[in-house]
């Protein structure tokens, strides 16, 4: 079969990628939680960083919530070794082959998500060349402001989860999502937000499909916009689509689904109406958007996963400003001790700002990177 041509320019070629990492402690209004038996008292961002030798600098995140240090060493010495040298222009193409070429070590998670950050990085600096915003390059622009809606840590506490809607409320924040898997807790969101006002919940894939089912019939009361996760794994599309039918409750899912291919099973088996593909974990820009393409195409509503303050979040919210119809933008409800992109992690009466610079649309707090840095 015929080898991919390169291009004919020398000056894209990607000259060197690194990384850099960053925690932020925050507040978030209630106890420190933790995640997979570790304590989880900062926001830990890894960023990567690529350079190309005609001197443009681009920006990316993969997924490192307690996997820092894995996805981390997957970037030095998967990626960067086999990418240095190629043409940074070459977003598609380096996409699929990287897949190709990493796919021994496995087609989801780790090597995913650092494939992630390369892209990111990769449509970064496509923007920068071009002198344009990501979501003019994606032929968008049908936005200046992406509403966000305000999903609250878990709180396993009725009286905490009440007090940080009202918070979020008062703030501007139409829409809210909590993590909790008790029906007080969820009982206490409603009343606290009001008849109207979407409440989500999102579960994170705690129970079997016949303990879902229970819960569901518990939950129907209280009105939710979706249910987010609610069954392990989180790849039983089947036991989705049967508890989305037999409960009514609308079923939100993709977080913890990496590639176009793995979401087409899912829109396949019709498992969801809301699809949350993370762009730190899917493989970046460039399965975002053949996701998105996917569920227009099968009639499922479009809700990325975004709990980022880095490059993944200005990567969501371009992506967002792109889309002809409108989405929302996951804002974790935290309050964070330094922003690598100042304001624009918060909302202004209940959205976002889209950057107009190029690329991504704004560069990371120097001042940041160098106190927060690990």
């Amino acid at each position: 079969w015929p080898t991919r041509p390169g291009r004919s320019s020398q000056l894209t070629k990607i000259s060197n990628v690194s990384t850099v990492s960053v925690e932020i402690p925050y507040e978030h209004g209630g106890p420190k939680a933790g995640w997979g038996g570790q304590a989880w008292n900062k926001l830990s961002i890894l960023m990567v960083k690529v350079e190309t030798e005609d001197g443009y600098t681009g920006w990316g995140e993969g997924f490192s919530y307690n996997c820092r240090p894995a996805v981390k060493a997957a970037i030095e010495h998967m990626v960067a070794p086999v990418v240095v040298g190629l043409d940074s222009g070459d977003i598609a193409g380096i996409s699929r082959d990287m897949q190709q070429k990493l796919h021994l070590f496995g087609r989801y998670g780790i090597t995913i998500f650092a494939l992630s950050a390369l892209d990111i990085a990769l449509w970064d600096i496509a923007g920068k060349r071009a002198g344009l915003p990501l979501n003019r390059l994606l032929g968008g622009a049908a936005r200046t402001r992406v509403p966000g809606y305000a999903s609250l840590l878990k709180y396993r506490d009725q009286d905490l989860v009440a007090q940080n809607v009202s918070k979020a409320r008062g703030e501007g924040y139409d829409a809210i999502k909590i993590h909790e898997t008790d029906v007080a807790e969820v009982a206490a969101a409603r009343a606290t937000a009001g008849e109207g006002t979407p409440l989500m919940v999102d579960t994170n894939c705690p129970w079997t499909p016949e303990q879902a089912r229970i819960m569901a019939e518990r939950l129907l009361p209280y009105e939710l916009h979706w249910l987010e996760e609610p069954i392990f794994p989180p790849e039983d599309f089947d036991a989705l689509a049967c508890l989305g039918a037999e409960s009514g409750i609308p079923i939100a899912a993709g977080e913890n689904a990496c590639t176009a291919f793995e979401f087409k099973k899912m829109f396949d088996a019709g498992a969801v109406k809301y699809a949350q593909p993370s762009v730190t974990k899917v493989g970046g820009i460039t399965e975002m958007q053949k996701i998105a393409a996917l569920a227009e195409a099968m009639g499922v509503a479009l809700m990325p996963h975004s709990p980022y303050f880095g490059p993944g979040f200005l990567a969501t919210n371009q992506f967002a400003a792109a889309q002809p119809v409108e989405i929302f933008l996951e804002r974790f409800y935290c309050d964070l001790e330094a922003s690598l992109y100042g304001e624009l992690v918060d909302t202004v009466d209940g959205a976002f700002v889209v950057p107009d610079g190029p690329g991504l649309g704004c560069e990371p707090d120097p001042d940041v990177l160098r106190e927060y840095g690990v």
